[in-house]
């Protein structure tokens, strides 16, 4: 039995994942969860560097629209439940800073243009994903 070809955008958003995954490594950071679900919603990638917890959320376009916000408000709030999930899970990390950041993947040509926004909080949360767990 075969499997059913994947759709043309989630072919792209995972080799967006991976180039964002990739890329993280090269910046020092070390990936703790990719794709990691909660009833609150996903994180496409949990990395940790220097006591920092980033959980990721990363949008793969096609081309970059200044005018087209990245991510909702409700997303970012989805993401930051997310992290605080995560972040009860694994007490381990209970001293890191735990934070939403946002990675921006674009290709060009053979590689990829990757921005990273940090602490992408939506304003209604405050900074409360890095409270206690």
């Amino acid at each position: 039995m075969s499997t059913p070809p994947r759709h043309p955008d989630h072919v792209l958003g995972a080799a967006g994942e991976a180039a964002a995954a990739r890329w993280l490594i090269r910046r020092g950071w070390r990936i703790l969860a990719t794709g990691w679900r909660a009833a609150g919603g996903e994180i496409d990638i949990v990395a940790e560097r220097r006591g920092v917890v980033a959980a990721c959320e990363v949008k793969t376009r096609t081309s970059i629209d200044p005018h087209a916000p990245p991510i909702s408000p409700a997303q970012r709030r989805r993401l930051a439940r997310a992290a605080q999930a995560w972040w009860a899970r694994h007490p381990r990390y209970s001293g890191h800073v735990v934070r939403p950041d946002l990675i921006i993947v674009v290709p060009q040509g053979p590689r990829w243009h990757i921005t990273r926004i940090e602490d992408i909080s939506p304003t209604d949360y405050g900074n409360s994903v890095r409270g206690s767990p």
